[in-house]
């Protein structure tokens, strides 16, 4: 009987159900999942916020070719998240190995020396299937909020904004905290 004389001015009220996605793997497949779910959800009203860690941050930086000198010899710049005191050399050979954006990405199986991501690519345009730099920017258009671990962005030698596709905040684990705490939905690729 309460359900019949609730108003619809009191359901607009509700709280947003809120949900994360924390992506911790840097390979197609998984960040393609990844951002699927994260747009979907949120095109369906679900507030959605996704965490980058480790190489789950490398869709976000912008393509970089294995042979461009901006790749090997960039300075490594300070930045949002970054301590460069503690910066070491080893720092420019993890970023010069490093999968560069989100065409760069290798598969979790038949990857075959990078023909396996090609394959799966071509596929996905013939049958009009978004790419992940094309779902990348439409979560982001959809209102999903990126965050990348402040931990990552100074190991793993990032100049934020300099090096991403997209606007991403710098945040520690203690918010990664607080928005799984305060979320409906969590999942960890």
């Amino acid at each position: 009987m309460d359900s019949l004389l609730t108003s619809p001015i009191d359901a607009a009220q509700k709280p947003k159900k809120k949900g994360t996605v924390l992506l911790v793997s840097g390979e197609l497949d998984k960040a393609l999942v990844a951002f699927e779910i994260a747009a979907g959800f949120q095109a369906m009203g679900m507030e959605m916020s996704m965490w980058f860690v480790l190489y789950g941050a490398n869709c976000l930086r912008k393509p970089r070719s294995l042979f461009s000198p901006a790749k090997w010899f960039a300075r490594l710049r300070g930045g949002q998240g970054r301590n460069l005191e503690t910066d070491t050399a080893l720092q420019h050979v993890v970023r010069g190995l490093n999968h560069d954006g989100a065409c760069h990405l290798p598969l979790s199986q038949l990857n075959f020396g990078g023909l396996g991501p090609m394959i799966v690519r071509r596929i996905m345009r013939r049958k009009g299937i978004a790419q992940l730099d094309e779902l990348i920017r439409s979560a982001r258009d959809l209102g999903v909020r990126y965050s990348i671990c402040q931990i990552c962005v100074d190991a793993m030698a990032f100049s934020v904004p300099d090096d991403l596709i997209v606007e991403a905040d710098v945040r520690g684990v203690g918010a990664y905290y607080l928005d799984v705490a305060a979320s409906d939905y969590n999942v960890t690729i």
